[in-house]
């Protein structure tokens, strides 16, 4: 494997791209649910997934939540968390 030095223009940061969904398909419910079960997978405890989304520094998730509301969040949460979100 050849080893590539790092240049000072490298991209370091997370760039968002939209692509197109069939129509019908909920967008805020795929990218919620894939979010909250990478959130599930670190271990992170329900209450403070709520939290991110609930952030206006969470650009991504704070849009689903303003769109959506903190129910459909929290139904999302509870989903993918089952028994173990307790009350969120």
């Amino acid at each position: 494997m050849s080893h590539k030095e790092l240049e000072f223009d490298d991209p370091y940061a997370f760039v968002a791209q939209r692509f197109p969904v069939p129509d019908g398909v909920d967008q805020d419910e795929l990218m919620a649910r894939c979010i909250v079960e990478e959130y599930a997978l670190m271990a992170m405890p329900p209450q403070k997934a709520l939290r991110l989304f609930a952030s206006p520094y969470f650009s991504g998730t704070h849009a689903i939540y303003r769109r959506r509301g903190e129910a459909f969040v929290r139904s999302i949460i509870r989903s993918v968390y089952g028994p173990s979100a307790g009350e969120v």
